[in-house]
């Protein structure tokens, strides 16, 4: 996957200027009430000494998310468990065994991208601050599919061929291009994640790997540094209204471009708190 210059301008692909919606009272105050969600975050108790047991937990909640998103039904505490015999090593034929449902496999692999995405993050609360690594978004993304096709690939359930290769790969460049626009972090997030939603752009796991590209947008623009908030909590809760509100965007007019932008802030904002659970039990020191 390559991108080139230029950075696109703010129109979608019906026209609809970005600039001029997000500047709409109700969007703007849907992202103000994210943005303050995410602020609210940052200073959370719990994360002041407990961030990196916070991020690896937040990191099994959104994959749980978005696998049950992808269709896969699994219980959070089943994937943390094996999440867990995925990292230690230990275990590892239960977790092969297990991986012998499709399922299952993709579940664990969308983890392994929500694993890869936060060990990439800068720590949080250090005397010294830590630059971080400068990798290209499209060496990401082909990364995380590889990650949430492992378990598929090495079981023969997926064609390798498949893997961490676009759709489209004009459309590819054209989407991931938007990631450098001048536009709020926030819809910068909402049209990347409706981009990968609307089509699938990978393929298994478009959905997945979108959102995983919206989360690395917000922890990179500095919307989310804790890179704990569970975006996706959100759509779990409510699939038919995420699905009406992708709908907004597809239609393409202003009002429908809005709805999906206010949509994504909801969950940006549901997400921060779903994130203050997390530090909360993390200084309690359980997480169930």
């Amino acid at each position: 996957m390559r991108v080139s210059d230029p950075v696109p301008d703010d129109a979608t692909n019906d026209g609809v200027s970005l600039t001029e919606v997000a500047a709409r009272e109700d969007v703007r105050a849907a992202i103000g009430q994210a943005e303050a969600s995410l602020a609210h975050l940052r200073f959370h108790e719990g994360l002041r000494r407990g961030w990196e047991e916070a991020r690896a937990e937040a990191a099994v909640r959104e994959a749980w998310a978005l696998a049950s998103l992808e269709g896969v039904r699994i219980g959070l505490d089943d994937l943390r468990a094996l999440t867990m015999l995925d990292v230690g090593m230990a275990g590892a034929d239960s977790l092969d065994e297990a991986q012998a449902d499709p399922g299952v496999a993709l579940a664990v692999g969308i983890w392994r991208a929500q694993w890869s995405l936060t060990t990439a993050l800068s720590p949080l609360n250090t005397r010294t601050p830590v630059a971080p690594r400068s990798r290209s978004l499209p060496g990401l993304v082909a990364g995380w599919h590889r990650d949430i096709c492992s378990g598929l690939a090495s079981r023969g359930m997926v064609d390798p061929d498949r893997v961490a290769v676009p759709t489209d790969p004009a459309r590819m460049t054209r989407v991931l291009r938007m990631a450098g626009s001048s536009e709020p972090s926030l819809v910068v997030a909402a049209r990347i994640l409706a981009e990968f939603r609307r089509e699938d752009l990978v393929s298994p796991g478009s959905l997945a790997c979108g959102a995983t590209v919206a989360r690395w947008i917000l922890v990179q623009r500095g919307l989310d540094p804790t890179g704990v908030a569970v975006i996706s909590a959100l759509d779990v809760e409510d699939a038919p209204g995420a699905g009406r509100a992708l709908g907004g965007w597809i239609r393409g007019d202003e009002d429908g471009v809005a709805d999906w932008i206010i949509r994504v802030a909801a969950g940006v904002e549901r997400g921060a708190h779903e994130g203050e659970d997390v530090a909360l039990r993390v200084q309690a020191g359980r997480l169930r």
